[in-house]
């Protein structure tokens, strides 16, 4: 941790902000790059430096950064540690072909790594405990729901059990029902936490209710959509691998993680606000951006029922569902790094110094840091309330001397 203070901080004008801003790497109003401006643009995008992690290139396709990012650096590890765990017991599941095993880790798996991480990265404590828990119980109670109301409908189109062959969510018959519906379902939560009273408001709350909801929608559908097989025995020998290859990756990685992405990225969109300063240039252009990436997503995840159609080899089904969830978390790195560049921030005190969240520099206590161009608000409000409280104290060279 460096110590120092911002005080004394000579002082350089952005070429982006045009406001005098203490020198650096980066402005600590809005985040541009104060040297080297012509080889950065576009500015408003900073596509060199992601304002949750600012040693990646935006698109860096880099999942834990992008589906957790309020942790800083050093808390990524056992994050990344626990996503390994979750394709290694996958991939154990289906080697030993354990389908009730393969369908309790493919659905509560990635929900759980994310409760875990909304509590380690302090989101509980910036959303109330009520918030969280009314947007998974809307998750879950609407995937139930769905299930058994298509229930019949998705047997019928498919024939069942697992690993004989079928995908995530084959569409109807006539149409694209069932996926584009379950998606569009995924998104009700937060849009009902969005319309209950709230206090402050961040474009990463709307991340985390709007990816909580989605998750617990997909976890629920999965478990009530498969349950019938948890009565087929522990091992199913007669089972073909690569069939129960194909729903561990279908179910367990590329659903949940385009569920997440999705329902993220329309979260930040309903969240998103914009400085009262800037309030009136190009007001709706960000949310809007949002908004379209989101529902492009959906688009492109409801036409995986042509695929079914022209009944294509399950190792087919298998990349195109990655390839969705992959376009899905690049559509949410972008919408997050939007949110967070062009979003209202906390009240700049230059004067202030604050330990930066992602590098440890003693820097301005400003909306981006001055040394790495981090946004103050990838960060959770507990820690930046917590970094205010205890401000680095400058030491000067005559103190040490003595």
């Amino acid at each position: 941790m460096t110590e120092g203070t911002a005080v004394e901080r000579p002082t350089i004008e952005c070429g982006v902000c045009q406001i005098d801003v203490p020198a650096g790497d980066f402005c600590g109003l809005c985040g541009g790059h104060l040297a080297d401006a012509p080889r950065n643009r576009p500015e408003w995008l900073r596509v060199k430096a992601f304002s949750a992690s600012p040693g990646e290139h935006l698109l860096t396709p880099n999942v834990l950064s992008t589906l957790f990012p309020h942790l800083p650096p050093r808390s990524r590890l056992p994050f990344l540690v626990g996503l390994a765990l979750l394709i290694v017991t996958l991939a154990a599941a289906t080697l030993f072909k354990l389908p009730a095993a393969l369908i309790t880790v493919a659905a509560l798996g990635l929900p759980l790594l994310f409760l875990i991480y909304l509590q380690e990265a302090d989101v509980y404590r910036d959303i109330s405990s009520a918030t969280l828990v009314i947007t998974a119980a809307l998750g879950i109670g609407l995937g139930v729901g769905w299930v058994l109301l298509t229930g019949a409908a998705v047997a019928r189109a498919y024939g069942v059990p697992l690993g004989a062959g079928i995908t995530g969510f084959r569409i109807l018959r006539d149409g694209f029902g069932v996926p584009l519906g379950a998606l569009l379902l995924m998104l009700v939560p937060a849009a009902v936490m969005r319309l209950r009273p709230r206090g402050t408001q961040e474009s990463l709350d709307g991340f985390a209710l709007g990816a909580l909801g989605a998750l617990m929608f997909t976890a629920a559908s999965t478990v009530t959509r498969l349950s019938p097989q948890f009565s087929v025995g522990m091992v199913a020998r007669s089972r073909p691998t690569e069939g129960l290859m194909v729903e561990a990756g279908i179910r367990g990685i590329a659903v949940p993680l385009t569920a997440a992405c999705v329902g993220g990225l329309i979260g930040t969109a309903l969240w998103f606000r914009r400085p009262p300063n800037k309030r009136h240039q190009h007001r709706l252009f960000v949310r809007l951006v949002l908004a379209l990436m989101g529902f492009a997503v959906i688009a492109m995840y409801a036409s995986i029922g042509l695929i079914d159609i022209v009944r294509v080899p399950q190792i087919m089904q298998l990349a195109a569902h990655l390839a969705i969830a992959a376009i899905a978390l690049l559509a949410l790195r972008v919408g997050i790094h939007l949110a967070l560049l062009h979003e209202q921030h906390d009240e700049p005190d230059q004067d202030e110094p604050l330990i930066c969240w992602q590098c440890g520099h003693a820097v301005p206590d400003m909306p981006f840091c001055a040394v790495c161009g981090a946004a103050a608000q990838a960060s959770s409000r507990t820690s930046r309330r917590n970094r205010r409280e205890h401000r680095p104290v400058h030491q000067d060279s005559e103190h040490h001397d003595h």
